[in-house]
């Protein structure tokens, strides 16, 4: 989309979070670890257990993605679905609604995504992933649609890092607008289980828009997770610097609260 540039497992990563799921965390870095990283995603990954689909409904008081409301502070109603393959890839879809300006009008954002993910040992898993974010009846005279490439590594559920690359990202903020300019993210999200279904949860990233508008800024969030069966329900507190209100300015969620709820099926 985006208002601003455009994932840890709440509001603010939702869409990611549907993708990561598959291979849980992320890395990236030089051109050495890319490397090896496309070693093992090539490696043969044996496996008995059959294919298997999985659903999605959500909603939220406030669509937080790397720091920054796609709603502008309203709720939204998010929809997934996807496919896990017994050999390791995966493909799906993720939506919601979405409002990026005071008063602008509504539309739709749909996220297609595929990807595969391979063990690294014992304790973690290497996964990349493609996704191309479309926006549809977009009332914005500019095409934002745009890809963006992932790698990630994660240790066990626990914690996730993760490298990703947009070559063609189109924006507008307060320091102008950028078309077809390219975008790193670079991020680390943590879950760390509690007793009674509860879960602690926190992400922190960093976004750089220098190719975009000559800055980068900083942004995470903290939360709490409950898993009662097939539903999740959550609370997140969000944080950005300054940076990030100077681009988009109250579309930044530093020190919001969202509170969110998913069914899984």
């Amino acid at each position: 989309m985006h208002y601003a540039p455009g994932g840890t497992q709440s509001s603010q990563n939702s869409r990611s979070a549907a993708r990561i799921r598959h291979g849980s965390a992320v890395w990236h870095g030089s051109t050495r670890c890319a490397a090896l990283l496309t070693v093992a995603l090539l490696m043969p990954f044996p496996c008995d257990a059959e294919g298997s689909w999985s659903a999605s409904l959500g909603a939220t008081s406030n669509y937080v993605y790397r720091g920054i409301s796609q709603t502008y502070g309203g709720g939204a109603v998010q929809l997934g679905a996807s496919y896990q393959s017994a050999l390791g890839w995966f493909a799906g879809a993720w939506g919601s609604n979405v409002d990026p300006y005071p008063g602008g009008k509504s539309f739709q954002e749909l996220d297609l995504y595929t990807g595969v993910v391979r063990p690294l040992g014992k304790d973690f898993t290497v996964q990349g992933t493609y996704t191309r974010y479309t926006y549809l009846h977009d009332p914005r005279t500019a095409n934002y649609d745009h890809d963006e490439v992932s790698v990630a590594v994660a240790y066990l559920d626990l914690i996730a890092a993760s490298v990703s690359y947009q070559p063609d990202s189109t924006s507008y903020s307060d320091f102008g607008f950028a078309q077809r300019r390219s975008a790193l993210a670079y991020e680390v999200n943590a879950r760390w289980p509690l007793p009674k279904g509860f879960a602690a949860t926190a992400g922190a990233g960093y976004y750089d828009l220098h190719d975009l508008f000559g800055v980068g800024y900083w942004a995470g969030d903290l939360g709490l997770s409950y898993v009662y069966r097939r539903l999740t329900v959550g609370i997140s507190r969000f944080f950005c610097d300054g940076t990030a209100a100077r681009l988009y300015e109250d579309a930044s969620a530093n020190r919001t609260w969202a509170v969110s709820a998913v069914l899984r099926f």
